[in-house]
């Protein structure tokens, strides 16, 4: 049958099996299915062309995946044509004739021609050459040299198991690094991702490395295996949908086709959970299970024997978290026959609680990382739901928010070891970590609300009263009662009181850390949020703990705690007033001492509170000389980190011009990282922002000019920033994340002033759309914080009316609608 012929009835054959995809079978026996059509067109191809060049002592060989007969459909066919050496332009005429007609047809074939010698040396000097040859298949040709290949490089892992185990082991480090982890990542690589297909491969490859199972080792459990292989299966599916979904071959299941991906695998939209986190739930579960096991192999069979007793015979449940607490002091690996044993307690039967229970609970969270390790035993063995029933809404549900890293369950379990880590050794470089550790007294109910604090985020909007509701049930569920109960519904009730308040409220108001002060309660309730605060925004991702929110918490917490130590708030602000004022006058010695006292009367105090002195030693040369009616000054400067530049902008205060400082720094291509508005006592803006390049990165003096340009034309009226700031938006792309608009008004928080929170995917020039709402509502704006967590703004605005009042009601219902309208009529 001509070369053609051939290929053409392996396209539509293979095409055929696409189309008869079916959600619940596509996996390995498709993956097999696949492997044996491409065998027989192979093998015809093969036969033809070895029959016109006889001379030639050749074999087929399938390697990797194809070895394994594993192929999705946009698996590659990785071969290798093995020969004696005799006829080196025969052979390599042999595999033109083989390979051409697949490349032609557009099949990704990846191949080598080698000796047996030399396909021994070539796995010798790479590992994943040997493992892709531990899966070498006979598809046609000598099996005199394919069987002597195959045993040179068997003996190549078989002559030093531990050794090879060893670099199966750094090389799946290696990949976690790279491509990070299936168990939580929302855009996983389903091959190479930590808990992918290729660990369960790695698995395969100990195996034939052992000579023997890995029960017969006795460093797996059959339940283990049977995990394994159902995650092999789920896994393959995906693979085998996502690539049918898109036209190029990928493995990584971005969020794009995760929808058709889910459909195609027959998920549905559940009360709480989309299809899509189903979904993604089903890649976290099956990945932890591969992980888990991977691991835990590993230590089994290479790390050495030092950990507690484990009993041989059937544990209950109070006996079960007792050798788990004794593991998670030592850090050990759980035996295949603490495994057996823990088969005697019954996942579907709710466990009640006893104190020997709570006690074990107790070192289980006190023992930090492996702690960690602990829960996650009980999750893979279907456990920890029967002794904590709401764990089940949380386990493995993805957050699809910019900040969050991990699934929430995952991120619960790291928040509570970064607790246990903080109270066991606190951060050196951290000395308000030290001293909060010094005033608890209760561990076990910080660490229990740590464990519970995000607990609401089921799928019903608000999480906080969700969560405090469902922790007060699992508390008294485990009999924890008292302080300790107390302590830990506080935390879950509160745990972003801090990083909240810090990032969106005018810390200079006397009012709001007195208020913040009594929230709270007392020093050891402080320390409680603080430790929580750093550990929950350790676990959640880069930009929650930016220098930027950990100095404006710090802020907050010391001067709640010295609230607390003195109860008048007038006085301590007073103080920290006069240090910096009298700090500023001695930077400025050299000025006329005049100016400098027309500065320091003429500034806010919430501009002396907020900014140290060597910035507004630096800002008095723009500020302190006699402003101009139209007069607009910048002073860029570096900022608080690389590619960031701090904007200082002094003009005469009048209606809309945060709105035109806004639209002019957006036509300039300079997106508002942070932002803070004063106003002196004279009538002068000033406004201060952190910006960085949209793209083009750096900020040259081309650039400032063309802002300042643009800005005092804005001013004149001279330029429609609205026009301009639609053309420059216009080639950029759409906000990475997807995210709500969200506005909420407070009328209580301050005595007089609104509070508006705007929250809003990042993009270029939202500032000035909020700004412009406001400015066409003829607000005032007297307090502006703006910030950006990794894609997503969330600015907070105190205004007032323009006579000086606080908003009312039917002047809050018509921001809320005009800057909805706005920003989402903006969107793209």
């Amino acid at each position: 049958m001509e070369p053609r012929v051939v290929v053409d009835r392996l396209k539509d054959d293979l095409g055929a099996l696409d189309r008869a995809y079916e959600p619940g079978a596509h996996g390995r026996w498709s993956a097999r299915r696949r492997a044996g059509l491409v065998d027989a067109a192979l093998i015809r191809l093969y036969e033809g062309a070895s029959a016109e060049l006889p001379s030639a002592r050749t074999a087929l060989v399938a390697l990797g995946g194809y070895g394994r007969s594993a192929l999705s459909p946009g698996s590659d066919l990785d071969l290798l044509v093995l020969h004696d050496g005799t006829d080196p332009p025969t052979v390599s005429l042999l595999a033109e004739r083989l390979l051409y007609p697949l490349w032609d047809a557009g099949f990704d074939v990846g191949h080598a021609v080698r000796t047996v010698a030399e396909a021994r040396e070539a796995a010798e000097d790479k590992l994943e050459t040997l493992t892709s040859s531990l899966d070498m298949r006979l598809l046609a040709g000598d099996a005199q040299s394919f069987a002597a290949a195959r045993d040179a490089t068997l003996r190549l892992a078989t002559d030093d198991p531990d050794g090879f185990a060893r670099h199966l082991r750094e090389a799946a480090a290696a990949r976690r690094e790279r491509y990070g982890s299936a168990t939580h990542r929302l855009e996983p690589d389903l091959k190479d991702s930590a808990g992918g297909l290729r660990d369960v491969h790695t698995l395969g490859w100990l195996e034939l490395a052992l000579g023997a199972s890995l029960e017969e080792r006795g460093v797996l459990h059959p339940t283990e295996r049977g995990a394994v292989e159902d995650a092999e299966e789920f896994l393959t599916r995906a693979r085998s949908a996502l690539h049918l979904v898109i036209p190029t071959a990928t493995d990584r299941l971005i969020r794009e086709h995760q929808p058709d991906v889910a459909a195609a695998m027959g998920f549905g939209d559940e009360p709480r959970l989309p299809a899509v986190d189903g979904l993604m739930r089903a890649v976290f579960e099956h990945a932890r299970q591969v992980l888990w096991v991977r691991d835990a192999v590993f230590r089994r069979l290479l790390e050495a024997a030092d950990r507690p007793a484990e009993p041989s015979v059937g544990l209950d449940a109070e006996g079960l978290l007792a050798a788990l607490a004794a593991l998670a002091e030592t850090d050990a690996a759980p035996s295949v026959a603490l495994l057996e044993a823990a088969s005697s307690v019954d996942p579907s039967v709710e466990v009640r609680w006893t104190e020997p229970m709570r006690r074990a609970l107790s070192r289980i969270l006190r023992a930090g990382d492996g702690g960690t390790a602990a829960f996650e035993i009980l999750d893979r063995l279907g456990l920890l739901v029967a002794y904590l029933p709401a764990w089940a809404d949380v386990r493995c549900r993805p957050q699809r928010d910019p900040y969050h890293r991990y699934s929430v369950d995952t991120h619960l379990l790291r928040t509570a070891a970064g607790v246990a880590r903080a109270l066991r050794t606190p951060d050196p470089d951290d000395p308000i970590e030290a001293e909060a550790v010094r005033q608890i007294d209760d561990p076990d109910g910080l660490l229990l609300g740590a464990l519970l604090h995000d607990i609401g985020k089921i799928g019903e909007g608000n999480h906080v009263p969700t969560g405090a509701r469902i922790a007060r049930e699992a508390l008294e569920r485990m009999g924890v009662r008292g302080p300790t109960a107390d302590l830990a519904g506080f935390v879950v009730r509160e745990h972003l009181l801090l990083p909240d308040t810090a990032t969106r409220r005018d810390l200079t108001d006397d009012d709001l850390v007195l208020d913040t002060a009594a929230a709270i309660g007392t020093p050891g309730r402080l320390a409680a949020l603080y430790l929580l605060a750093k550990a929950d925004a350790a676990s959640t991702g880069s930009a929650a703990w930016t220098p930027w929110r950990r100095t404006l918490i710090h802020e907050l917490v010391g001067k709640v705690q010295r609230a607390f130590e003195r109860g008048d708030m007038g006085e301590e602000l007073a103080g920290r007033l006069t240090e910096r004022i009298d700090r500023l006058r001695e930077l400025l010695a050299d000025q006329p001492e005049t100016q400098v006292e027309r500065f320091v009367l003429r500034m806010p105090r919430a501009y002396f509170l907020t900014v140290e002195p060597a910035r507004a030693a630096r800002h008095f040369v723009v500020i302190a000389p006699q402003l101009g009616a139209s007069e607009v000054r910048t002073q860029p400067h570096e900022g608080s980190r690389p590619g960031v530049q701090e904007l200082l902008v002094v003009a005469a205060d009048r209606a809309g011009l945060l709105s035109r400082i806004a639209g002019s720094l957006a036509v300039a291509g300079l997106s508002i990282v942070t932002a803070q508005v004063f106003t002196t006592e004279d009538g002068a803006a000033v406004d201060l922002f952190e910006v960085e390049g949209v793209f083009e990165r750096r900020i040259d003096e081309r650039r400032w000019r063309e802002f300042r340009g643009t800005l005092r034309r804005a001013i004149e009226g001279r330029v429609d920033l609205e026009h301009l700031v639609r053309q420059k938006r216009a080639p950029y792309p759409p906000p990475k994340i997807e995210a709500a608009v969200t506005v909420d008004v407070d009328d209580d928080a301050s005595e007089f002033f609104t509070i508006v929170e705007v929250g809003a995917p990042d993009r270029l020039g939202l500032l000035f759309d909020i700004a412009t709402v406001f400015a066409e509502q003829d607000l005032d704006v007297h307090v502006a914080r703006v910030a950006t967590y990794a894609g997503r703004v969330v600015d907070a605005f105190y205004v007032r009316d323009a006579v000086g009042r606080k908003l009312e009601a039917a002047a809050i219902e018509r921001l809320e609608r005009a800057l909805r309208g706005r920003l989402d009529a903006a969107r793209p």
